[in-house]
Parts: C-alpha cells; structure tokens; sequence
C-alpha cells in the first residue's frame, strides 16, 4: 500500500504520496541539484500547492525563486530557481521559451499544467520535462489520503464514517476535501455525520462555476440530471460536433469538476444543480427530457431533477407520463404524483394514476379516481376503473 506522508513545509496540509514528497526531501538535502520538474493535473487537486511547498524548500535554503514565464530565456539567471504554474494559458512564446530552458540543463525549472488545453508546444515542453526530469502526476486522494488529511485536523478526527462520508462525497478531489472539512470543523460534532454537506461549502463552488465557459455549465448540467449522455445526446443538447464535445468533457474534467468516470462527485452535483442559474439549470434538463423522450431513454431521473428544482410544473405531459411509469412498479406514490401532473397537462393518465394509488396504499385516492371514471369515462378506462374499484 502506498505510504502517505504529510508534507514538512511549514503550515502546509498536504498530504503527498511517497513520490512527490521523496522528491521535496531530495530538493531539501540537495538544493543546488538539476530540477527539470512537471506537475500536472485536474484543478483541485494541489498543483499550485506543491509547487508553493517546492518553492519555500528553496527559499529556505536560500536559493533564489522566480515566478511566472519568461519572454526570452536568456532573461532568466542561471543560479535561480524557475517555478512556473498554470502554463496551459501560456502563449507559444513563453512555452517554447520554457522549453529552451529546459533543453540548456544549465537551469532548475519546475513547471504545473492542467491536463487540457494541450496546445502543441505545451505538449512539447512536457514530453521534454518528462524525458529530462520528473513528472508528478497528481491524483484523487484514495480513502487513506483522504483519513491522512482528516488526522491533520483535530478539531474534526479521523472517525471511519467520517472519512467515509467526506470521501463520498468529494469522491477525493482535495480542493473538495479540503472544503468539506473546513466546513464541518465548523460545526457542532455529533454522534453520526451529516445527512449532507454544510450549505456554506456548497457556496464555495460558486467561483469555480461562474468562471467556467457556458457550454462547460449546461454540459454539468446535463451530468447533474444523473443519466447516461452517450455523445450523440450531448451533441444534440449542445449543438456541437463530437469532436467539440470532446473537448468540452476534456475542459470540464481538467476543472477538476468531472470525473475520470465522466461523473460528477456529490458534493459537485449538489453544487451545479443548486448555484446555477435557475432559468439556464430549467432550460437544459427540459430540453434534455425531450431528448431522451425521443430516443427512448430514461426520464425518471431527469424528472426527479426537475421535481426537486421545483421545476417540474412545466415539464411537458408526454414526459411526465413516461416517467411515472418508470417509476410505477418501485416508486407508487411518486408515479402516482407524477401521472396526477400529466393529467393536469392534458393526459389521458387518470387511470393510471388510480393504479398507482392503489399499489402505493392509498385506496380513498384510488376509489375517488375510479368513481369518477366509472361515471364519466370511455368504456375502456371504464372497465379498468372497475378492476381497481374492486
């Protein structure tokens, strides 16, 4: 099993595989040694903090740090020590001056990236970090991470089914982690752990959101519904080409948003679904009722969606329908509520939803429904109304 190890910087809770701490503590006992650094991954999950911690390991030793990319590489001393972050918004020039750098072996140069864009000289610059150096390649925290960084906190602990609960719900995204944790240090602890995370960690996400392109929030909107989005589906939704929803899942999964499982943590779905806006959140999951409606898919969880948005009044009759017959044989009373909707948007579904009382246990509803199409509907829902009255 991997060790986790707390890092030594001063302050710092990261909590580091044995790799990229070995690699501090090398930097540590040796700091005038050659450094051809990458570090790369999904926003969130702590590149800007380790290269924060390399940065302070080396200015303890007195090196000189310099930060930010540079226009020319001859610009840059050789004794200093060249830390450079989020380089995917970097222009070709900087990147291929980055690469000069690296290509002279004269200079310690450390470098953090996000996994998207990958534009072709940041492709460059990395392939010659990685063959030069070494590359950190950062990741969600497995479970044990997650009980490392919880045991960093005493004013929260590490209990099993608290590091379960913060570990589901983050999905062990550490930027979520660490949220999360701050949030519930803030609370009252009690025996057992929240039916859900504090409202004002939901809030956080609020930024991450409204920085991100509006394609990249109706595509979390779409996730958020909770059903399959083969491509085909997206590209209708979006009105984009399959090459550009690509692109778009490669963006929103280097936000560190998206799942490498293309699904969205909890915490993250809770976040899309609350925080944004209310008429762009109602417009992409009826439009993607619609969708799925027309190909044959699941609805239910679409509609469930709309139902706690407090939005599902307006969802279209033949939606509503189909749903509650997903929902019939596991859900009665939900199927039941749902074809009492499509009836009010013009269904024929009053029988229907006589059945689904009487499976849920509610027989007056039942009987009402079924006197009242015993007295006034076709002969067809007539006879069934029968069935059910008896």
């Amino acid at each position: 099993m991997t060790t986790m190890i707390k890092s030594s910087a001063a302050g710092s809770r990261l909590v580091l595989d044995r790799g990229p701490q070995a690699l501090l503590d090398a930097v540590a006992a040796d700091p005038d040694a050659p450094l051809a650094l990458g570090v790369t991954g999904p926003g969130g999950h702590g590149r800007s903090a380790y290269l924060q911690d390399l940065a302070r390991v080396y200015r303890r030793a007195g090196s000189t740090v310099l930060e930010g990319a540079p226009d020319q590489p001859d610009t840059i001393e050789p004794d200093a020590v060249l830390v450079v972050d989020d380089a995917h918004l970097l222009d070709d020039a900087r990147l291929r001056a980055l690469r000069a750098l690296v290509a002279t072996r004269r200079h310690r140069v450390a470098v953090g990236y996000r996994p998207w864009p990958r534009p072709a000289a940041l492709v460059d610059l990395a392939d010659a970090l990685r063959r030069d150096g070494h590359l950190v390649l950062l990741t969600p925290f497995a479970r044990e991470r997650t009980a490392a960084y919880l045991a960093t906190v005493p004013e929260v602990g590490r209990r099993p089914d608290l590091v379960d609960f913060v570990q589901q719900q983050t999905a062990g995204v550490p930027r979520d982690v660490e949220r999360l944790v701050r949030g519930l240090r803030g609370q009252e602890s009690g025996p057992g752990v929240p039916a859900e995370p504090p409202r004002q960690v939901i809030l956080q996400f609020g930024a991450d959101l409204d920085d991100l392109p509006p394609d990249v929030r109706r595509l979390l909107l779409a996730v958020a519904a909770g059903v399959p989005l083969p491509v085909d589906l997206l590209r209708a939704l979006l009105g984009r080409e399959p090459g550009e929803v690509d692109e778009l899942i490669a963006a929103t999964r280097a936000a560190g948003l998206l799942g490498a499982d293309g699904r969205l943590a909890p915490i993250v779905r809770r976040a899309v679904a609350a925080l944004s806006p209310a008429t762009e959140r109602t417009a992409v999951w009826r439009r993607l009722t619609e969708l799925q409606l027309a190909r044959g898919g699941p609805v239910l969880p679409l509609v469930r969606s709309l139902l706690a948005a407090g939005v599902a009044g307006d969802c279209p009759a033949p939606t509503l329908e189909a749903a509650a017959e997903e929902a019939l044989a596991g859900e009665p009373a939900l199927a039941a509520e749902l074809f009492a909707a499509a009836t009010a948007a013009g269904r024929p579904a009053a029988l229907r939803q006589a059945v689904a009382a009487a499976l849920a246990g509610d027989l007056d509803a039942a009987l009402r429904l079924a006197d009242r199409l015993l007295a006034a509907a076709a002969p067809a829902d007539r006879s069934g109304a029968a069935v059910v009255a008896a």
